[in-house]
Order: C-alpha cells, then sequence, then structure tokens
C-alpha cells in the first residue's frame, strides 16, 4: 500500500524563497577575449558565450562541409549557449572538447547538443542561476531543462546539475563520462536514455526537493533526492495516485531477489541512534519501500529524518547500502510538504 502525505503527519510547511536560476554564470576568473574561427570542417568556440557569439555561430551552422564544433569555454550566457546548441542539433553537428580544454556552466549546453560528442578535457556542470532578469520565470527554465530532453541529455547529468550550488562547478570524471551516456561516439548506435524533467528544484544542503516529470510516462511527481548518487535515496510521491514511497537506487543487476528486510540507523550527535526496520522490495535497480502503516512509526520516520544527523541504511545481513548526510534535511522537508500539500 502507497500512503498519501497529509498534514497529520506532524511536519510544520513554511513558506520558503524560490531560487532564481538564470542566467549560468562564468566562473569568477578572468576571461579571455572571445573567438569564433573555422579550422576546416571544424567551428571552433574559444572563450565566453555572449549574444555576438551565437549571432556569428547562426551564420555559419549551415556552412557546406562543416561537420563538428570543438569547445574551449568557462561558460556564459544561457540562452546564447542554447542558440548555437539548438543550431548544432539542427545541423546534425558534432561537439568535442579537446584534450587540454575545457567547457564549463553554459558551454555544456552546447556540447550536449552533438550528435556524436566526445570530452576529452573538462565537462562541468553547475545549477542555472542569475537574478538579473525578472521576466526570467520557472516557465523558462522548465523550457531549457526540455531543450537539455531533446539533446538526450542523461538523468545523471541534470542530477549532477541540479546537485551543484551556482558558485561550485562539477567536473565529470572520464569514467562518468563513458558510463552515463554523456560521450556519445557512434550516433547511430546511441539510445535515448531516461529522462527526468525538473520543473522546480531547490537545494538544502545535502538535499534536493522538486517537481520532476517522467518524459516517458509524462507522470508529474515531487521528489525528496539525497545529494549523495551512489547510492541514491528518493522519497517519491506522485499525487495522482496518492502514492508516496522510498527508493535507493543501486547499479542494475548488483542485487537479486524479490523483497528483503532494510535497517534505517538515524544518528543525532553523541545520542544512541534510532533504527526502523522496513521490508523492501527488490527491484532491477533498486530497493524501494512503503512508509510504515503505523502512524506512529511514520511520525518516528519523519522526526528522526528532520532532526538526526545522518542516515545509514543497512541490508538483512548488518552490510551498509547507503550513507546519508542529514545537513537541510528538515528545510527540505518543510519544501516536500508544502508543495505535495498544494
Amino acid at each position: 500500500m502507497r500512503l498519501s502525505i497529509s498534514s497529520k503527519l506532524g511536519i510544520v510547511i513554511v513558506a520558503s524563497a524560490l531560487v532564481s536560476f538564470l542566467p549560468l554564470p562564468v566562473r569568477a576568473q578572468a576571461v579571455a577575449p572571445v573567438s569564433l574561427s573555422v579550422d576546416g570542417s571544424t567551428a571552433c568556440i574559444d572563450g565566453e558565450i555572449t549574444p555576438a557569439v551565437a549571432a556569428d555561430f547562426a551564420a555559419l551552422a549551415g556552412r557546406t562541409g562543416l561537420k563538428s564544433v570543438s569547445l574551449n569555454s568557462p561558460g556564459g550566457r544561457v540562452f546564447p549557449a542554447l542558440e548555437i546548441a539548438r543550431a548544432i542539433k539542427a545541423a546534425g553537428l558534432n561537439t568535442i572538447v579537446p584534450s587540454g580544454s575545457e567547457c564549463h556552466s553554459a558551454c555544456a549546453f552546447i556540447f550536449l547538443a552533438g550528435r556524436e560528442r566526445i570530452a576529452q578535457g573538462k565537462l562541468g556542470v553547475h545549477q542555472v542561476s542569475g537574478v538579473d532578469d525578472p521576466s526570467l520565470t520557472q516557465t523558462a527554465i522548465g523550457r531549457i531543462y526540455e531543450d537539455l530532453v531533446t539533446f538526450n541529455a542523461p538523468s545523471y547529468l541534470v542530477s549532477r546539475m541540479l546537485r551543484t550550488p551556482p558558485g561550485d562547478m562539477y567536473v565529470f570524471t572520464p569514467e562518468e563520462l563513458e558510463r552515463n551516456s554523456i560521450n556519445i561516439r557512434d550516433a547511430s548506435k546511441a539510445q535515448s536514455v531516461p529522462h527526468l524533467l525538473p520543473v522546480e528544484t531547490w537545494l538544502r544542503q545535502s538535499w534536493l526537493v522538486g517537481v520532476f516529470v517522467n518524459t516517458h510516462t509524462r507522470q508529474p511527481f515531487i521528489a525528496l533526492e539525497s545529494n549523495t548518487m551512489m547510492p541514491l535515496l528518493r522519497i517519491a510521491h506522485y499525487p495522482q495516485r496518492s502514492q508516496t514511497f522510498v527508493e535507493i537506487m543501486v547499479p542494475e543487476g548488483s542485487i537479486s531477489g524479490t523483497s528483503t528486510q532494510l535497517e534505517l540507523r538515524f544518528a543525532h550527535g553523541n545520542d544512541d541512534p534510532f533504527s526502523l526496520f522496513v521490508n523492501a522490495d527488490i527491484e532491477t535497480n533498486a530497493y524501494a519501500f512503503d512508509f510504515p502503516t503505523d502512524p506512529v512509526a511514520i511520525q518516528k520516520f519523519w522526526a528522526a529524518f528532520a532532526t538526526g544527523t545522518q542516515l545509514t541504511v543497512l541490508n538483512s545481513f548488518g552490510v551498509e547500502i547507503g550513507r546519508y548526510s542529514l545537513a537541510g534535511s528538515r528545510r527540505a522537508l518543510e519544501d516536500f510538504f508544502k508543495v505535495a500539500l498544494r
């Protein structure tokens, strides 16, 4: 049985400010003058992304014989970057970040639009941010992520983007680039990857809260997710079905069986840890379980989650599955319930 969220769970709902997202800033450093050039069949973008660069690129995107775009940029303006990305997508061009180069922030949007895309250098992402244009709304933000879906941007990359504050930069390792379909070396063999389309998101220290749409099922859901992604812990609420459950995402094929018991061990400073035991279903890539049916147990779960300092999940053999900081969990829960009770 999936349990619906209700105010009787004892969580105080308070208003919280929505973080603005646009545009992505370049990193706080001196930025070299931008250059846009063509070397044989390759267009080269070197420097900050600006409206002028987008206009110049539009003029050459359809040039006969142009096959790829080489990138070396610390980022820049989101909308010009998306203009370039759409032109790359329409022309079927490939993108590359050469070894020794970087493609950070808004530049990553351009990279993702490539028919084939290979980052040999550094690819970095962070949250979309900025408050200099009051006309930029949450609807515009949703459109940005819709573009990422059309670029076949994997959910792993989008999740890392959402979890990285605007002042930081998450740079993918070579292993992450290959393992998570960020690099696409043969477009003819590339497969569509699962997508979660963010509609609204809030980052609360170690927890991400958001409203998402599964682009395959078109169903919206509210999620409270750990900043730790290996493995990811997600509390999901589907309002149209009044369902609320917990998932712990693990590599596909790493677990077997149909069900097991999990221990949720909550720590709070120097106090003795508090444990709840739940029966979880074993799926192809996740442990999944409902909240306890006992209202007292439900309240204990939320109270422990909101006030604890660390959550450790162990399997029936006492082996640790995942460990999660609970920093920011109280604020994240307030956001989660506020949205769920709209």
